[in-house]
């Protein structure tokens, strides 16, 4: 799915045509990151204590805001932060909203709202000033009232909500995430120049460095989990998972970062803004979403291996597993991959695993997720087999 890409041309070919150079990850964005290694493990560790629909659900709505701030200061880094040297500055100076809303939802949303809203308040307040600089400068041709409409006023919206009662309090929440997602969508000459001067090769660069965090918490569960008890039961989960994660890996980093990109510099060219933001800004979150579930499941089958998976870890590990495999195939439908070619990889690759966990559901954790592995094993020679044919093709 995510390597049909026969009829587009490489990265090679197509060279990147906005003012930026290809571009890595800045090291203060990278020490930010480390924030959402806690971020992460604390949500994997809320999933491997109750895996109930309304847990995981209340989990994804509240992380949704986490992946949105990262996103937005990703952005704002990636227009500016080669030009502006307080870009660094800033970013590490936002540290603290993401942590402050990662120990709420640790400590108990319920009782500790307030601080999850002043994080997110502080967060788009940073922002606030990441965009009113280069417009100071003239470096921006956006108007100060985008930003302010974009953060200030959302700002003012999660500290209002912090004097409210619960309900009203994630109504204010949810309208200042919606405002700003609004926001983004309206068109404007100044949003145009942003989506042209965005580095598709920062902004990939992130987005992965971003995954591996996740993944790293699957295998650091693993080893932690079998150190804590070590079976050879265990030992067959950790082995498992360790190889359900490096194909989930794989597939992303060998077939879907490169092709993705090649997509994403060809949307930048012909104006398919709509595709970059959908790309960069929100399915990734589908992702790593998909990705937590895994880790809180392979982490569960580690700790106890030799008894069944509850009904609860089964259905978050092929959940997981098949929002990856779709999200995957929805970035190929946007960037406008053949759909046939898409859903050759993408129908074995939700069900094999589902038939391999479900059908597995009454043995030990250790079978059921090696099914699960080997069901990975499967797609992944079916995406090599693919991608021969496609190469021999283009080479006929």
């Amino acid at each position: 799915m995510i390597e049909s890409m026969a009829s587009v041309p490489t990265p090679q070919a197509e060279a990147h045509s906005g003012p930026y150079e290809k571009r890595a990850a800045d090291w203060y964005e990278l020490f930010f990151d480390l924030v959402f290694v806690v971020v992460i493990a604390i949500a994997v560790g809320i999933i491997e204590h109750d895996q109930s629909l309304l847990t995981v659900l209340g989990f994804a709505l509240l992380l949704f805001p986490l992946w949105w701030a990262w996103a937005n200061l990703m952005v704002t880094n990636n227009l500016f932060g080669e030009k502006f040297p307080a870009m660094g500055f800033l970013i590490i100076a936002a540290m603290p909203g993401p942590a402050a809303m990662a120990i709420a939802i640790a400590e108990g949303i319920e009782g500790f709202g307030s601080l999850y809203a002043i994080g997110a308040a502080w967060i788009r307040l940073v922002l606030l000033v990441m965009w009113l600089v280069p417009i100071r400068a003239g470096y921006s041709s956006a108007s100060a009232w985008r930003p302010i409409s974009y953060n200030l006023a959302t700002a003012i919206l999660w500290l209002v909500s912090v004097f409210v009662f619960d309900e009203l309090r994630y109504l204010l929440w949810a309208a200042a995430v919606v405002l700003e997602i609004a926001l983004l969508a309206w068109r404007s000459s100044a949003s145009s120049e942003i989506y042209d001067r965005a580095s598709i090769s920062h902004a990939l660069d992130r987005i992965g460095l971003f995954m591996v965090i996740v993944v790293g918490e699957a295998v650091y569960l693993s080893v932690t989990g079998l150190s804590a008890s070590l079976t050879v039961a265990g030992a067959a989960a950790a082995l498992a998972g360790f190889v359900i994660c490096a194909l989930l890996a794989r597939a992303f980093f060998r077939w879907g970062v490169s092709t993705t990109e090649t997509g994403l510099e060809i949307a930048q060219k012909s104006g398919a803004f709509g595709a970059l933001r959908d790309v960069v800004m929100y399915l990734p979150f589908v992702l790593i979403l998909g990705l937590t579930f895994v880790a809180a499941s392979i982490g569960i089958s580690v700790r106890e291996a030799s008894k069944p998976l509850p009904p609860g870890a089964l259905a978050l590990l092929a959940l997981g597993i098949a929002m990856f495999y779709l999200t995957n195939a929805l970035i190929g439908v946007r960037l406008g991959r053949p759909l046939s070619r898409i859903l050759m990889l993408l129908i074995p690759a939700l069900l094999l695993p589902a038939i391999a966990i479900f059908g597995g559901a009454s043995l030990p954790a250790w079978m059921t997720v090696a099914l699960a592995a080997f069901a990975l094993v499967l797609i992944e020679a079916l995406s090599l087999t693919m991608s021969k044919g496609t190469k021999a093709r283009v080479t006929l």
